[in-house]
This record gives C-alpha cells, sequence and structure tokens, in this order.
C-alpha cells in the first residue's frame, strides 16, 4: 500500500519509516510536516494510506479530517487519548498513541490491509496481501513464477518462496488479464519472464525456483513463444 507520513516531529517521521522499512507492506511515498505540504503527493501518488499527527501548524490533523475523512484509509498517531473519539467520529482505522511501539504499528496495517481488501485493485498495484499464521505478507505480482490452482487451494510460487493459499484468495483470470502472464489451463498461469526456455513441450524455469517442467499443449507452447518474442 502506498503511504504518506504526515507529523511534525522529526523523531516520529524516523521511527515509523523505520517500521515501514522492516516490514515491507508499504510503499513510503513522502515524509511532511504538516498536511498542506503532503496535498501534492497524495493526489499524484494512488496513496491509500495515511499516518496522520493531529497537533500540527498550519492545518491540524482534526482540519485535515474535516475535510477529507472518505477519501482515504488514515492511521491517526497522536500523544494524547484525547483526540481519539473525534478521529473515529470522522472514520479513521486505528488510533496510535505515541510512543508507538512495533507490534502495535503492525496490527494497524493489518487492519487497514484487511478494510481495503480487493484482489483486482491490488493486480492492477502489482501486488496483493495474504494472511499467514496471523501475519501479512506482501507478494509482488513481478516475484510470481507461476500459480497452480485446484479445487482445495492455490499454489503460488514465488522466486524466493511458496505459498499454500486458500482458493478463494487468488482470481486466476485477474492475475493472468496482467500482459506478463499467460493462463496455460483452467487453473495454471506463469509468468513469462521467469521461462528460461520452452524446450520439446515443456516449460523450464531457473533451478533456483525449485519449479519442475511444466508440461504445455502444442498450442499454449506457440502463444507463448509468439508472447516471448513480442518482448
Amino acid at each position: 500500500m502506498n503511504c504518506v507520513i504526515i507529523d511534525d516531529d522529526p523523531i516520529i517521521l524516523k521511527q515509523l519509516s523505520t517500521f515501514i522499512d522492516k516490514s515491507d507492506l508499504l510503499n513510503i511515498k513522502g515524509l511532511y510536516h504538516n498536511p498542506v505540504q503532503a496535498f501534492d503527493t497524495i493526489q499524484k501518488n494512488n496513496i491509500d494510506l495515511i499516518f496522520l499527527d493531529i497537533e500540527m501548524p498550519e492545518m491540524s490533523g482534526l482540519e485535515y479530517l474535516e475535510e477529507y475523512k472518505t477519501k482515504y484509509q488514515i492511521i491517526v498517531i497522536s500523544g494524547d487519548r484525547k483526540y481519539a473519539l473525534d478521529s473515529f467520529a470522522f472514520g479513521v482505522t486505528d488510533y496510535l498513541l505515541k510512543p508507538i511501539e512495533y507490534n502495535r504499528f503492525l496490527k494497524s496495517v493489518y487492519r487497514c490491509i484487511e478494510r481495503n481488501n480487493n484482489f483486482r485493485l491490488d493486480i492492477l498495484k502489482e501486488r496483493f496481501f495474504v494472511k499467514i499464521k496471523e501475519e501479512i505478507e506482501r507478494i509482488k505480482l513481478m516475484d510470481i513464477v507461476c500459480i497452480n490452482g485446484s479445487q482445495d487451494m492455490d499454489i503460488v510460487f514465488t522466486t524466493k518462496k511458496a505459498y499454500k493459499l486458500k482458493n478463494d484468495i487468488v482470481d486466476l483470470d485477474v492475475v493472468a488479464s496482467n500482459s506478463e502472464f499467460i493462463k496455460i489451463d483452467s487453473d495454471k498461469i506463469v509468468n513469462l519472464n521467469k521461462i528460461a526456455k520452452v524446450k520439446e513441450g515443456n516449460l523450464i524455469f531457473d533451478e533456483t525456483y525449485h519449479i519442475g517442467k511444466i508440461k504445455i499443449s502444442k498450442d499454449i507452447e506457440e502463444k507463448i513463444l509468439k508472447r516471448m518474442q513480442q518482448k
């Protein structure tokens, strides 16, 4: 999720930036000391989430909420509980009290991801999120090698690891709509960029991906070779 941090405290800006880098769930698009400075970035960068302080110069967090309360997911950050009721009245996702602990920060981010869960929109942003043992991980579309679907589960093979997911999480047709992927049968798609070679009716991948050969039909082989030549 794309995010910005708006807080006039440089220590909080640095702390949240460190948390975001550590979690690998968010992309920081900007750090700002007040909402006025952040306005252009928020408008131009398809922002999903705003970390928003309350007491700031030029424009307070509550003034910002009053004007933009329905457009973005917002996590309020404050050193005082007294603004919590007013903040939640504007529909904010969460309220973090300073000093902020990493585990509490993660819970807020998970809440945002689950609240914002829309697989089709996520794929347009070239990533999606999955929950593994109470933790949420981000899977980048460019890292996917192939996806094997079945009635019971989908296995998403990436360049680093394989994810076994409930079969109602991944929409194969939506992933296959991306020009970098091709559907090779009713329950399997592959990333064209990850194919090492096409040989004797088989797709062959880099050995580090730990994926064996995938058998394909003659028609699919011709389509893949044509698509690869067009790249």
